[in-house]
């Protein structure tokens, strides 16, 4: 009888001081740490784990993180330009400011550009960016461009006495003007008779200003 005693003795000492000792770690955590949610642990192979369980841990945890853009994922650059209806596609280095972004942070970032866009994309006539896809891998982002149409040039024609501007198809007019034909130079009426080519703007213009009345 006295040697069950000692056995029962031998396994309920230690787990009473195994259970005392939890309690004042928990009642200290939560004295420090109030509210506070319970603390990551951090999950380590066991000594006896085979290759195969040990990577399968990895595994697990490395799911657990949220993907994000790094130095050896692809950058996919799509230009797209609305007007000509025609895409260049090329590939860049991720800028580094974008490094590090997960999905949702990168779509802030670009959000953010296409609020404050740059001066050069401004100048080939940007007009938003998008994200388009996303993986650790390969980002894929289209920046659409309204590029101004080429100028192809007016014809200046005599209708009913006076100069009409008409675009260069010469099936639109372009321009009304009050300018008389029979006030212009003869070379230049007979320039307007047989439908005077300009060959932009700015040549329209300066002939506007230096014969309208």
């Amino acid at each position: 009888m006295k040697f069950v005693k000692r056995i029962s003795l031998f396994f309920i000492y230690p787990l009473t001081m195994f259970s005392l000792g939890f309690a004042s770690n928990m009642a200290i955590m939560e004295f420090f740490y109030p509210g506070e949610p319970d603390m990551p642990i951090s999950v380590q192979p066991e000594p006896d784990m085979t290759p195969d369980e040990e990577e399968g841990i990895s595994l697990e945890v490395a799911m657990s993180e949220e993907p994000a853009v790094t130095a050896n994922t692809r950058y996919i650059v799509r230009e797209y330009d609305v007007i000509a209806d025609q895409m260049i596609e090329t590939e860049e280095k991720a800028p580094d400011k974008f490094i590090g972004l997960s999905r949702d942070r990168l779509a802030d970032e670009i959000a953010e550009y296409n609020r404050n866009p740059s001066l050069t994309d401004l100048e080939l006539g940007f007009t938003y960016m998008e994200l388009v896809s996303f993986s650790p891998e390969k980002v894929v982002v289209q920046k659409s461009y309204e590029t101004a149409e080429e100028e192809k040039g007016f014809f200046l024609l005599n209708e009913d006495h006076y100069v009409v501007v008409y675009d260069h198809t010469l099936s639109h007019v372009y321009m009304n003007t009050d300018i008389l034909v029979e006030r212009l130079p003869e070379k230049l009426q007979e320039e307007i008779i047989k439908m005077k080519f300009v060959e932009d703007e700015r040549e329209l213009y300066n002939f506007l200003e230096s014969y309208t009345s």
